[in-house]
């Protein structure tokens, strides 16, 4: 096929967005529509080739893959290697447990399986992740190890593959709308409903939509896919359902753009794109790609801070230097040496093997050994109760009763009805121990737990991040079995900020929408979710008070824009004898009073207990996360045990 300049220089429209994207910069909150954009590229150019090869007569397939290995792997394996070695410094046990999986998953190209099988409520975050990016790749070469065998076999036998790449296109679209309503994470990450992103660049390559004949009509399409390709990445954010119908906008501009050059003639915007930064930058796009996310990942893993501005264009800087060496050195060479097919071959299978030896033996233990044996007693702690912490919230455990909700349990005696109810989202699992040690002078109660992970214990509303109403239909049929329950008291545990301001990643209240909703997956203003979270969770508590039970409601546990015990083993590596650590959180205070003042109203006219664990573990806003040798989390915001012993006696004191 012949070179196509602007394509090139397409792949740097894309690329920029997504590193920026990941480097932090909140202006390109949809940077990461550019993946799908690769996509499209992809599906023309790889297509072109094989159609060209296969109406030739000439089509090799184990040359196909010679030149996908050529092409992929090496620059793929100095990444692998690299990010390797600093994981070894740079993770702990966990984390480098997890790592070592992922160096497997992405060797082998199924990266998106395991990532996708990886996905839920506990999962690590993604920007802790080395290799998250390595799932499109996984997509691309899962999707040509059959699309050229469907190719050839159409031409065998003499089947219409227009017709057919059509079809598979609109079911994999239709697929993806459906998928990412009903199972988002599949939706994701997974072939079936990402295959239409490649098969829109195929259709253009097989000559399947007319040409344009009028150069104003091409002019006007191609400025019309740049607008297509740029506005998401401006509009879209976290909060967008993806890919879905969202993903249709940027597809289709690359697509435009694309099909307004096939006629020879360039437009304005090709001109545009071919200029030499664009393609140079456009012809490193794939070794960024590879290398931006790890630089910047592992700098999370390194710092002890979130990072400032000037940080954040320093790893851009990093990753276009990583990205510069590996295309000069690694994509260039590999591409041009002169080597059999049988010795390409073996070289990536020998390759494989050292990926795969590494990825095993980290997967194996993550090395602790590493470490120091007071820093190795710590991390086994962590370990265990980040363990247990993830079973109790996934138990089936005791059940005194058949009327119990299906993701309820009791603990103690399950044959005796329970005296006290904990109603809420994880963080119920993680004040239980120090709730169990508070109730021991009491005759040791039985609790019934009702935990739902992101879930707030409040009827009639939804989560704007889960497109199912399965919050609701939970907190439904907990608050329908307490009206009629044996319990007298009710404990509400929550992160209650979230529901409001979103996760903590930003001085102030948030960085993203709050996750209550009044439908599924229908994000709400912070006024506006105020005024719902405070109707709503006044309606809970009257109908809880008008059962009979006595309500205790646990405000939030101050959490961290980092992971607290990375934080503190960082700590403790470079000082064994810290003693107390604290974290600032005077910059995000906003964040929790403006909760503790709505909930000031809510209780003007209800006579509910109230429980403020930061008056345990701050003084003054220097909160802390570690003390006497135990850590106070287990992540950035559930406490630990020995956290939730610290709150032992606010909560003794509501339980008399």
């Amino acid at each position: 096929m012949k070179y196509r300049a602007d394509i090139d220089g397409l792949r740097s429209l894309v690329i920029v967005p997504i590193v920026l994207f990941h480097a932090g910069f909140a202006t390109f909150s949809g940077g990461f529509v550019g993946v799908d954009i690769f996509f499209v590229i992809s599906g023309y150019l790889i297509t072109s080739i094989i159609a060209g090869e296969v109406d030739e007569g000439r089509f090799d397939l184990w040359r196909f893959y010679e030149r996908r290995f050529r092409r992929i792997f090496p620059a793929l394996l100095a990444m692998l290697l690299a990010s390797s070695l600093a994981a070894w410094f740079l993770l702990f046990p966990m984390d480098l447990q997890a790592y070592g999986e992922s160096v497997v998953s992405s060797t082998g190209f199924f990266a998106n399986i395991s990532f996708w099988r990886q996905s839920g409520y506990f999962d690590t975050q993604s920007d802790l992740k080395p290799l998250l990016h390595t799932w499109s790749l996984a997509v691309e070469e899962q999707f040509y190890l059959f699309f050229p065998l469907l190719l050839l076999a159409c031409h065998r036998l003499a089947l219409g593959r227009r017709g057919l790449v059509w079809g598979l296109l609109a079911g994999s679209f239709g697929l993806s709308l459906y998928g990412v309503s009903h199972w988002p994470d599949a939706a994701f990450y997974l072939i079936p409903t990402r295959a239409w992103e490649l098969l829109m660049g195929a259709i253009l390559a097989l000559r399947a939509a007319p040409g344009l004949r009028s150069p104003l009509l091409r002019e006007a399409l191609g400025w019309a896919g740049l607008a297509l390709i740029l506005a998401p990445v401006f509009v879209y954010d976290a909060q967008t359902p993806f890919p879905g119908l969202a993903a249709l906008p940027p597809c289709l501009g690359s697509a435009l753009i694309i099909w307004t050059g096939q006629s020879g003639q360039a437009t304005q915007v090709a001109r545009m794109l071919s200029l030499r930064g664009f393609v140079l930058l456009g012809l490193m796009s794939y070794s960024l790609y590879l290398w931006h996310w790890p630089v910047i990942v592992f700098s999370h893993h390194w710092a002890l801070e979130a990072p400032t501005t000037a940080a954040k264009f320093a790893l851009v800087a990093a990753s276009l230097a990583c990205a510069w060496a590996s295309w000069r050195w690694v994509e260039g060479p590999t591409r041009k040496l002169k080597a059999s097919q049988h010795t390409v071959f073996a070289s990536a299978a020998l390759a494989a093997l050292v990926c795969f030896a590494i990825g095993g033996l980290f997967w194996r233990d993550g090395f602790i050994s590493r470490y120091p044996l007071a820093l190795q007693k710590l991390l086994n702690t962590q370990e265990a109760e980040t363990k247990g912490f993830r079973g109790l919230m996934q138990s089936a455990g005791g059940r005194w009763t058949a009327s119990l909700p299906p993701d309820a349990f009791v603990t103690g005696d399950p044959s005796l009805p329970p005296q006290i109810a904990i109603w809420g989202d994880s963080h119920v699992g993680a004040i239980l121990s120090g709730l169990t040690e508070a109730a021991k002078p009491l005759d040791a109660p039985r609790f019934s737990v009702f935990a739902l992970g992101g879930c707030r214990p409040i009827v009639g509303v939804f989560l704007a991040d889960d497109p199912t109403d399965h919050c609701k239909t939970h907190n439904d049929a907990v608050l329908a079995y307490l009206k009629s329950g044996p319990e007298t008291k009710v404990i509400l545990v929550s992160r209650w900020p979230i529901s409001l301001f979103g996760d903590v990643r930003a001085a102030g209240r948030g960085a993203m929408p709050g996750t209550i909703a009044r439908a599924p997956a229908a994000s709400l203003p912070a006024g506006e979710a105020m005024t719902l979270f405070g109707v709503a969770l006044g309606h809970t508590i009257d109908a809880l008070e008008a059962a009979g039970k006595q309500v205790v409601l646990v405000e939030t546990i101050v959490d961290l824009p980092v992971n607290a015990p990375d934080l503190a083993f960082k700590r403790l590596l470079r000082d064994p004898d810290a003693g107390r650590m604290t974290w600032n959180a005077a910059p995000y205070q906003e964040r929790f009073t403006a909760v503790e003042s709505l909930l000031d109203d809510v209780q003007k006219t209800r006579p509910f207990l109230r429980i403020r664990p930061r008056d345990a573990l701050c003084d003054n806003w220097a909160c802390a996360f570690y003390e006497q040798g135990r850590l106070l989390y287990t992540d950035n915001t559930h406490l630990s045990q020995a956290g939730s012993a610290a709150l032992a006696p606010l909560l003794r004191a509501a339980l008399k």
